[in-house]
């Protein structure tokens, strides 16, 4: 399964949504990747649970990227 949303006028993936992170002493974190139609895309960032997308949606493929 793959979430993608909608922020900034840019789709991007959810890759992963983590409660605790190394660089910050705030909790709750979003890893989203800017560039989900690319393999191996190294335009990932963490973002704060705050951020208000546009739009949130599932989707499943047949296949998976990556």
């Amino acid at each position: 399964m793959t979430v993608l949303a909608k922020l900034n006028d840019r789709v991007v993936e959810i890759v992963k949504v983590q409660r605790d992170v190394a660089f910050s002493p705030q909790k709750n974190w979003i890893l989203i990747c800017a560039e989900p139609a690319k393999k191996a895309s190294t335009a990932v960032r963490w973002v704060p649970a705050t951020t208000r997308f546009e739009w949130v949606r599932e989707f499943k493929f047949g296949f998976e990227f990556g």
